[in-house]
């Protein structure tokens, strides 16, 4: 036989050969090569193979390999090699192939951004003994939107995937063994990898929450040349462990700047549409320049289309503003997606309702969104009370998170929320809750009613508005919202105060007797029991003073507390604007419309569930791993 012959005979055993799920591979070396984030994992052999990774095949090679994208991505498809198979690729060499130099990359590629269906819900870890192995019991995983007879893969990872392990089932549990001892097992996170109801091959691991709030894909730099311009989308939009940027690539805005300037606040700035960065910049210039200092404690302002309501979470260290409170004209409002939000019915068979709103003078001090009739506009005035005061109660969860006087005691290589959990019992909140705790027992079981839909017991049914008020006027909260939880409590006496002393505004706090029309007006919300100024009470002034102080990193925050008048009553037994009328009227040109009480007790249920939902999904991967007992 010549050469060539011989040659041209060499290379066709290393053709390709692919019958339905088998594949004839001829080659030497198979070297692994992932395009986007994820592994691939050799489910005969039990290994997770990175990208990189070469196989140097000198005996019979018979695998079968699963895509692993990294939690938060999908697969997209198999090139080289796998081309032609849509999920599981299986791998055989025989004898005939030893020998040959070849060389057919296994290829596969991945995509960034996927929320779901795929979910996985709850996992228990205990740690074995040694320290070197985790159990997590089959019973314990709860996962959603997993295909039809898909066979789910489970893996334990650091966050950084550098070390992913594959579960190995043992009787009803799984069990991880970590070989390494340059980590901790309680560093491990758990996720899965599977298809999807919708058919696609997806890994997830417990959510942050955010994925149904704001999508990376949907997000853009305001300011392009800014910095962080590359990395505001993805950080922002971290919806699990795995996705969290650490503070050395997006670090707190305090730790770049003490007295942050408009510039800097909209280089951190991102939208999913550019006339919502407009208008925040037109908000930042209006601002007093002295409550800036407030964007210390976040690594991003965060404003999209379907952010409803605003919030805070320390898993990013970003805030999430609402554009129903930034848009003017019908253009822009049009942009939103107007889904109904959050409408609790909780409490909706109480004998009371408590309202606590905004005041200037004796009006309303501004009209809320939802009150604008379809196609009307507003001016500039009209949205930046309403707007400054939601910025000052978000700002001040994000310094209560990470208060400004520790931001010098950060790591860089540590991510927001390892941050300040590290940090926790340092935060003003917590401070408050262990120095001047709030005392009524009735009034946290209300808050649990009010705000998070527990039952209506027969004590609550039987509850009138006088007794409540009195029971209120007994304890030292500013605001009923308080009750929902420390870091609540917290936030409502710094907004109450700034509120007043930035904007000269002061806050109503009342239980009324609920009206016995269906379309009740204004004079049908009897007042019971009602306040102004509450912030001011002694007792509460020194609980304000005590958070202001971690909050502002201010030693003396006098010039912020002895601007607010002292505490008054709202005339009881009239009508809710009936009461407001007799209060001082600073002859302001514009007033605010009459807020419904009930819609004010639906917004501080929704803001109060969807804190209180960022924060549990923020603790639910530290409580996972534990000791067998």
């Amino acid at each position: 036989m010549s050469n060539s012959t011989a040659q041209s005979s060499s290379r066709k055993a290393c053709r390709v050969l692919t019958l339905l799920m088998l594949t004839l591979l001829a080659a030497c070396r198979m070297p692994v090569a992932t395009n986007g984030e994820g592994v691939v994992y050799g489910e005969k052999a039990g290994q997770v193979y990175s990208s990189g990774y070469v196989f140097d095949i000198q005996e019979d090679f018979h695998e079968t390999f699963w895509p692993v994208p990294a939690p938060g991505h999908s697969f997209r498809r198999w090139t080289k090699i796998c081309r032609d198979q849509p999920g599981a690729c299986e791998v055989q060499l025989d004898e005939r192939l030893w020998g040959v130099d070849e060389t057919i990359p296994l290829v596969s590629r991945y995509r960034p951004y996927y929320s779901g269906p795929l979910k996985l819900l709850d996992y228990d870890a205990f740690i074995g003994p040694g320290q070197k192995t985790l159990s997590v019991p089959l019973s314990s995983i709860e996962i959603e939107g997993l295909a039809l007879n898909s066979t789910p893969r489970y893996f334990m990872a650091t966050t950084d995937m550098r070390v992913i392990i594959p579960a190995l089932k043992v009787g009803n549990e799984l069990q991880f063994y970590s070989p390494k001892a340059d980590y901790s097992v309680r560093d491990l996170v758990m996720f899965v990898s599977a298809t999807d109801s919708a058919g696609t091959i997806a890994s997830a691991s417990f959510s942050f929450g955010l994925a149904n709030r704001v999508s990376g894909k949907n997000l853009k730099p305001y300011q392009k040349n800014s910095p962080w311009a590359e990395v505001l989308a993805a950080c922002a939009s971290a919806n699990d462990p795995f996705q969290l940027c650490s503070l050395e690539t997006l670090p707190f805005l305090g730790s770049v700047s003490a007295e942050p300037d408009i510039d800097q606040i909209l280089q951190r700035t991102t939208v999913t549409h550019f006339w919502m960065g407009d208008r925040f910049k037109q908000v930042l210039a209006a601002l007093p320049p002295d409550m800036l200092k407030m964007f210390r404690g976040t690594t991003a302002i965060v404003i999209g289309s379907s952010i409803r309501p605003a919030f805070y979470t320390s898993a990013t260290g970003a805030i999430y503003l609402d554009p129903q409170d930034l848009w003017l004209t019908p253009a822009e409002r049009e942009t939103i997606d107007w889904e109904p939000d959050y409408r609790s019915e909780f409490g909706s068979t109480l004998k009371f309702i408590s309202a606590e709103l905004y005041v200037s003078g004796n009006t309303s001090a501004w009209r809320p969104s939802y009150l604008y009739e379809e196609g009307q506009s507003r001016t500039f005035d009209d949205i930046i009370w309403p707007i400054a005061n939601l910025l000052i109660h978000e700002l001040t969860h994000a310094n209560d998170a990470m208060p400004p006087a520790l931001l010098s005691d950060v790591l860089p290589n540590e991510t927001v929320l390892e941050a300040t959990y590290r940090l926790e019992r340092l935060s003003p909140s917590l401070q408050l809750l262990n120095t001047y705790p709030l005392r009524s027992a009735l009034l946290y079981d209300l808050g649990s009613v009010l705000f998070f839909g527990a039952p209506v017991t027969t004590v609550f049914q039987n509850l009138s508005a006088i007794t409540l008020g009195l029971e209120f006027e007994q304890d030292d909260a500013s605001a009923l919202y308080a009750y929902a939880s420390p870091f609540e409590d917290t936030a409502m006496l710094v907004e109450e105060v700034l509120t007043h002393y930035y904007f000269g505004l002061d806050r109503v706090s009342s239980f009324l007797d609920v009206p016995r029309s269906d379309n009740p007006d204004c004079s049908e919300y009897t007042v019971q029991w009602g306040r102004i100024n509450r912030v001011a009470t002694p007792a509460i002034r020194e609980r304000a003073r005590l958070v202001l102080t971690g909050i502002l990193d201010e030693a003396d925050v006098s010039r912020y507390l002895d601007g607010v008048p002292s505490p008054g009553a709202v005339k009881r037994g009239l009508g809710l604007c009936d009461s407001l009328l007799l209060l001082p009227n600073k002859n302001r040109l514009s007033p605010g419309q009459f807020i419904a009480p009930p819609e004010l007790a639906r917004q501080h249920a929704m803001r109060a569930r969807t804190h209180k939902e960022m924060r549990d999904r923020r603790n639910f991967g530290r409580t996972r791993i534990s000791k067998r007992r």
